[in-house]
This record gives structure tokens, C-alpha cells and sequence, in this order.
């Protein structure tokens, strides 16, 4: 798992939504550190009337992320 870290970076997940009404697909905007942050945050998208989640993506990037994070 170090080795993965270093040679790829970090992984990292993601929520893409729809916004509900168009046929809009994006990422999120907030970027998680850990699978657990994804899902709270699934459980808020799941919530609204404005979004719709389709699913968490994950991926690995060797830049550093801003250190603000979606609560």
C-alpha cells in the first residue's frame, strides 16, 4: 500500500450528482480523504430535492489537495 502511495499519491473519492430536471452529470465539488466522508456526504445528497447522486468514484493524484473539506 506505501509503494501505490508513493508511485500514484494518495486515493481519494468523489459523488457524482445530476442536477434533477436537466441532464447535467458532474463531480462534486468537494473532494474526500476517506470513504466514510463520501458516504456522509451521499446520505446528505440523498437528502435534497435539487441533486441526485449516481455514484463515488475514486482515484489517486500525487498533487495536494486545498485542506478545507466538506464536513
Amino acid at each position: 500500500m506505501l509503494l501505490l502511495d508513493y508511485l500514484f499519491g494518495p486515493r481519494y473519492w468523489a459523488n457524482i450528482i445530476r442536477t434533477r430536471g436537466t441532464a447535467n452529470i458532474e463531480i462534486c465539488s468537494y473532494i474526500f480523504t476517506s470513504p466514510q466522508a463520501a458516504e456522509h456526504h451521499k446520505a446528505q445528497l440523498l437528502k435534497l430535492r435539487s441533486y441526485e447522486y449516481i455514484t463515488t468514484i475514486s482515484f489517486r493524484s500525487r498533487n495536494i489537495p486545498a485542506t478545507s473539506q466538506h464536513p
